[in-house]
């Protein structure tokens, strides 16, 4: 249980951390060794931990790269260079190594906005659809208005998408508004109800910021943070083009994967994001720690006025009915010893972090070529900012938490033909057994230290109740949580079909065996009921064929293989109701074969409720 919530705290808030194996290179700036981070710790023990935690004594690399950048105010404590970015060649990470931001890139697109908000062009209250083409999404099920808050809590009610959102030919990515309507999925969820990370809908943001603006987002981009800001390392549009250094320079670099003590080489991995305002920026450790520098700078250097700065930082997504905020204008709020706020990122060529506390100017910037993150990921945070205490936020005497059932990832898809895969990996009240209820709807996880001298810390998550106080979902950093009526039936279904399939495959080979020796005897309807046998195997092999496209495709099936496998489910439905319909009339009709016909009957319909249940025919959203 503790470790699932750790997990929870080390992905969806804390932020990826990196590593490396070899002696870092630190930056040659003086500093002052002894200044106490927010975490009580010294820059000194710090970068003792970071250097320790990378090196083994095994002699085998625990990590490709990383690269960690600490600050305070305008000052840089510290820049470490871990690892190489082409283990092969060993080329070393250095000042020149260029990484992929991933998610942090759609902070860029939140200032976007509040620039625009600033100068009275944007109103974060609006129908975006005010801002952008008429008839722009074709997949709405709300009349409701979908405003730029909406975009930034990621509470618009979007699924996921099923369409591939990678791209590895540069010359097929089309424009921003192309791309997303190409993508668009389906709305699932009225707008401000349900919170599910959503790079599409950020991406729409960023469409919105190209449409007010007038200029294409990578432009404005440019001209309205980094080059006032001098970011003259980093890149923004799909393919890096728009900045000629980076662009070569991350040909430079490989991405590793580490399984099972193996180091796997993934290549340059360059798999470009066509909808690129959600996660495609790319550069330097230095370019990422300046424009994280600014977003601390009291004097607001991205803004016309640092009040609008300030208001960038107030809540607009709270954990349930307390003031603690979980989102600001699409930057995440990560509760540790101090407040912190920021965000995370992860493509398939690695992970990044920018984590700052807006009190005493602190922040942390770091950088990985593994798309998997590594060992050092969920500590880097707490070493500067410290663990949250158990007893901070506690508004009545704790109690035991009571929550029950099952309850499904809302960051998923949960209508179309991939309806099934949140059903796998459902997570069960149990999992909440040691969690405390804190008041105002506020959850909290003890997590004792190794140590009996340790401070308890705690991980945090909330709850979002309709007005009688029944149970809408839990609330996890970026997703929520949502309660899943009758799940084990459900899964019971899903585990049915799947079977029912397998026993298919031994009833076939039973029936060619007796054929092969002469011993099959045909009765009424024998032929159609093998059909439906097929057609149950050929339906249970389709959905899992396509769940294998989807994760390897990064999330995505193509609409053609989509049409393809929806159409094989539909002719599955067809047969299998044939089949049944055959077998009642042959149990009416005559005494012979009357259990299998029966069995047969139940097997068919089983199956097309399935099918029809998990939506596996319908490949058109």
């Amino acid at each position: 249980m503790k470790n699932i919530f750790k997990r929870f705290a080390a992905v969806f808030c804390a932020g990826f951390l990196l590593t490396s194996i070899t002696i870092p290179s630190v930056s040659a700036k003086e500093t002052d060794t002894a200044l106490t981070l927010p975490s009580g710790m010294t820059i000194e023990k710090v970068q003792r931990e970071l250097y320790d935690k990378v090196n083994t004594n095994s002699g085998e690399p625990a990590i490709a790269s990383a690269v960690v950048g600490i600050f305070q105010g305008d000052e840089v404590l510290y820049s470490g260079y871990f690892g190489e970015t082409d283990m092969e060649n060993h080329v070393s990470a250095n000042e020149n190594s260029v990484y992929e931001w991933g998610s942090i890139s759609k902070t860029l697109i939140w200032v976007s906005a509040m620039q625009l908000w600033e100068q009275g062009k944007l109103d974060l209250n609006c129908d975006v659809r005010e801002y952008l083409p008429d008839g722009f999404f074709q997949y709405l099920s709300y009349d409701a208005p979908i405003t730029m808050r909406n975009l930034m809590n990621h509470n618009a009610g979007w699924q996921e998408t099923t369409k591939p959102i990678f791209k590895t030919d540069e010359n097929a990515i089309s424009s921003l508004g192309e791309e997303l309507q190409a993508i668009e999925p389906v709305q699932i969820n009225r707008p401000g109800k349900i919170s599910a990370y959503s790079n599409y809908g950020a991406a729409v943001a960023g469409y919105v910021i190209e449409c007010v603006s007038g200029q294409d987002y990578c432009d404005y981009v440019h001209e309205n943070i980094f080059e006032p800001l001098g970011m003259e390392h980093t890149a923004l549009n799909p393919t890096h083009s728009d900045n000629a250094w980076v662009y070569e320079q991350r040909k430079k670099t490989k991405s590793y994967r580490f399984s099972l003590g193996n180091c796997i080489n993934l290549g340059n991995k360059l798999d470009y994001i066509p909808a690129y305002p959600a996660g495609s920026a790319t550069g330097t450790l230095s370019d990422l720690m300046t424009y994280a520098q600014a977003l601390v700078n009291d004097d607001a250097p991205l803004f016309q006025n640092p009040e609008t700065q300030d208001m960038m930082y107030t809540g607009t997504d709270f954990y349930g009915e307390s003031d603690i905020p979980m989102c600001a204008h699409g930057f995440w709020c990560t509760e540790y010893a101090v407040r912190t706020y920021g965000h995370n990122g992860a493509t398939t060529a690695g992970q990044a972090n920018m984590i700052f506390d807006l009190d005493s100017k602190t922040g942390l910037v770091i950088m990985v070529n593994e798309p998997d993150g590594n060992f050092v990921l969920s500590d880097a945070p707490a070493l500067v900012f410290g663990e949250l205490p158990a007893d901070k936020y506690n508004f009545i005497e704790p109690k035991k938490a009571e929550l029950d059932g099952y309850y499904l990832s809302a960051r998923s898809t949960h209508s179309g033909m991939l309806k099934l895969i949140p059903y796998l990996s459902a997570m069960p009240a149990s999992n909440f057994a040691e969690s405390e209820y804190i008041g105002r709807g506020l959850y909290q996880l003890r997590i004792k230290g190794q140590s009996e001298d340790d401070t308890e810390t705690a991980v945090l998550f909330g709850e979002k109740v309709e007005p009688n106080n029944k149970l809408i979902a839990l609330q996890m950093p970026s997703m929520d949580l949502i309660p899943c009526q009758l799940y084990l039936l459900k899964l019971s279904l899903l585990t049915v079909y799947i079977l029912l399939a397998v026993v298919s495959v031994y009833l076939l080979l039973i029936r060619h065996k007796l054929k092969k020796h002469n011993r099959w005897t045909a009765y009424k309807g024998s032929a159609i009921i093998a059909t439906g046998h097929i057609a149950k195997l050929v339906s249970v092999l389709a959905m899992l064929v396509m769940c294998v496209i989807y994760i390897n495709n990064s999330g995505g099936v193509s609409v053609t293989a989509g049409a393809v496998f929806g159409i094989m489910q539909m002719f599955c439905i067809a047969l299998c109701g044939v089949s049944a319909v055959t077998s009642c009339v042959s149990v009416v009709a005559h005494k012979k074969e009357k259990l299998l016909n029966i069995m047969n009957t139940i097997g068919c319909i089983l199956s097309v409720l399935a099918i029809l249940y998990f939506e596996m025919y319908k490949f058109w959203i």
